[in-house]
């Protein structure tokens, strides 16, 4: 990644985000277009300034997990782009903000469209309505998850309920402990308006909830729905000019090492964020202690436990201990986490809304879950088992 001055030139300039719900099914590029325009007029930009979109993934292998690609948007949005990507591999869902910076940092653009859409809500109503019958056949299982269905592993949450019990067995983290953080998710989205689950919880909700995959209950689970997130990457002499105080992109890291692999990551109760977080402090002279807001990817809640020990913010194996009780991490504690309810209560947007839910965040337009005090310096990290991204905002 091109660096100037051993700096990224690089802006955040504007955020959009459309959650409509699950009870009011809208046509998925009506939610994007809703995200487009609400990021526009954050930034205060208009279509015109717009020349490069990115996205990932592409497609995936499940058409409504990404069911809208970078050439479909261009042509809907009736613009021309001197940029555009739509990668189908990279260091997890913020690989399109990280080739985003590429682009404005080598000239090819000034104001990249950065998306995430899902429509995974949709998908899932489809499926219960059209149940696969076995005389429907099988599609043979290909690539690395044929190594995993032999063993009934047909879900990520197999795999985080592995490494997580191998995180109790290690280090003596606790079931409940994991609930606090749960908890704490769940009342920070009882203060945002556009959070999925806003209903109260306690510990004894959470402990009684259908098990998943032991020890890893519902609530230990990402909620799916149908969404788009937007954000907008500007080189940072264009963002000068953009409606607000740009926010600037102090440091990333896409850094995969050890294996790439759910289950085969040493050490066997970590994943590849303990390779990705102590990267993204190589570029910068930020501490872990001088975050003010975190928001973490939680697909499966003990993901947010390693993204804790892999990020500086406690050591290997006292992330139980660091959110026990939940102070620590409450919105007036010393490093608020999830504020707006991270993917366990606010909604599965892919990592995409961790990174929105920072912005907001950081622009003190939290409402009644606003961080107090000068929220400056704020981390956002997305990805899960081998796939890990993290990104260092700061406002001057």
């Amino acid at each position: 990644m091109p660096i100037a001055n051993g700096r990224i030139e690089a802006a955040i300039t504007g955020v959009g985000l459309c959650a409509p719900g699950r009870d009011n099914a809208r046509p998925i590029m009506d939610v994007m277009l809703d995200a487009i325009d609400e990021a526009l007029a954050d930034a205060g930009l208009t279509l015109k300034d717009i020349d490069g979109i990115a996205t990932f993934p592409l497609r995936a292998s499940t058409k409504n997990d990404s069911p809208i690609d970078v050439t479909e948007l261009k042509e809907t949005l009736g613009i021309d782009l001197n940029f555009f990507s739509g990668g189908v591999e990279g260091p997890a869902q913020f690989t399109s903000i990280f080739d985003a910076v590429g682009a404005v940092m080598s000239g090819q653009a000034r104001h990249v469209l950065c998306y995430r859409t899902l429509a995974q809500y949709t998908q899932q109503l489809h499926d219960r309505a059209h149940p696969r019958k076995p005389s429907d056949g099988y599609e043979r299982v290909s690539g690395k998850w044929m190594y995993h269905r032999p063993f009934d592993v047909v879900s990520p949450v197999a795999c985080t309920a592995m490494m997580f019990r191998r995180h109790m067995h290690e280090f003596g983290t606790t079931k409940e402990q994991l609930g606090h953080l749960v908890l704490n998710t769940r009342k920070n989205a009882a203060r945002n308006p556009r959070a999925i689950y806003r209903d109260p919880m306690t510990m004894e909700d959470y402990l009684n909830a259908r098990m998943i995959c032991d020890p890893l209950g519902l609530y230990d689970c990402d909620a799916l729905l149908d969404s788009s997130t937007v954000i907008i990457v500007s080189r940072l002499d264009a963002a000068r000019d953009t409606r607000k105080k740009p926010l600037i992109i102090e440091s990333i890291s896409g850094r995969v090492g050890n294996h790439y692999s759910w289950d085969q990551f040493e050490p066997k109760w970590g994943m590849m964020a303990l390779e990705n977080g102590p990267h993204l402090w190589t570029k910068t002279d930020f501490k872990p202690k001088d975050v003010r807001v975190a928001n973490l990817y939680d697909g499966f809640s003990p993901q947010t436990l390693i993204w804790l020990e892999a990020l500086g913010f406690c050591g290997h194996g006292e992330s139980g201990a660091f959110v026990d009780g939940g102070h620590r991490i409450a919105l007036d504690g010393e490093l608020p986490v999830n504020t707006g309810g991270g993917q366990l209560s606010g909604g599965r947007m892919h990592g995409f809304g961790l990174l929105w839910e920072t912005c907001i965040q950081m622009w003190g337009e939290g409402g009644e879950r606003q961080v107090p005090g000068n929220v400056n310096v704020g981390v956002a990290a997305a990805g899960g088992g081998p796939l890990a991204g993290s990104i260092l905002l700061r406002r001057d």
